[in-house]
């Protein structure tokens, strides 16, 4: 004998499965056409937090098509483990801007140690990048 489902349940089991459909798309940082320059440098270090380089190498202005850098390179390029990044302000000229940015970024024995960033970032076809700088 087979019992159906009663209508909680299934309510229940739609939302639980919407829900999880939106976790999975904001855990996936995915890089939305036309956003805005502020959601982006906000995608870009969240994914620096979690160290999803897909996500990080997809925002970076030298992985476009022409452009130097690769994958391997760039995650011998990320740099020191970041945390609590924050956005102080943005300078924004025709199709690059400024941003200055605040985080924790943890230095060997000394733990985390606050630290003040200023970036470039590119539009390029409608959409911001960050301006990949090369290791000399």
């Amino acid at each position: 004998m087979q019992i159906p489902p009663s209508k909680n349940s299934s309510l229940r089991y739609r939302f639980l499965r919407f829900g999880g459909c939106l976790i999975a798309l904001f855990l996936s940082g995915a890089v939305l056409a036309g956003e805005p320059l502020e959601q982006r440098v906000q995608n870009y270090w969240t994914a620096r937090t979690v160290n999803d380089w897909h996500t990080v190498y997809r925002l970076e202005s030298a992985a476009l098509p022409g452009g130097w850098l690769t994958p391997d390179q760039y995650k011998r390029l990320g740099g020191l483990p970041v945390r609590d990044v924050k956005i102080l302000e943005k300078k924004i000229e025709g199709e690059s801007a400024q941003v200055k940015i605040e985080g924790r970024v943890a230095v060997g024995s000394l733990g985390w140690m606050p630290q003040t960033l200023e970036e470039q970032w590119v539009l390029v076809n409608g959409e911001w990048y960050h301006q990949t700088v090369k290791a000399e």
